[in-house]
């Protein structure tokens, strides 16, 4: 059976280039420009940027995740709006 849900292994935010690299282990490393996924959001605040920079410091694999999803990173956002 064919699994569709890609296993990633390792991620990491670099700073330095503004990417997440992520590791499926499979000898294949995707890089993901977090300006320009970031660029798609709507901020209700344009200091709500915050939150996806957080999240791709502590939790790259995550961001990596919502990045590749339609609207991921905007349900992202307005969910963190929602709570805060």
């Amino acid at each position: 059976m064919k699994q569709n849900n890609p296993c990633y292994l390792f991620g990491m935010y670099e700073p330095n280039t503004d990417f997440v690299i992520v590791n499926n282990g499979k000898n294949t490393i995707l890089l993901i420009h977090c300006k320009e996924c970031n660029s798609f959001v709507l901020f209700d605040d344009p200091n709500d940027i915050v939150y996806l920079y957080r999240l791709a410091e502590e939790a790259p694999l995550l961001y990596a995740k919502l990045a590749l999803k339609k609207n991921g990173l905007q349900d992202y956002v307005d969910a963190m709006n929602w709570f805060n």
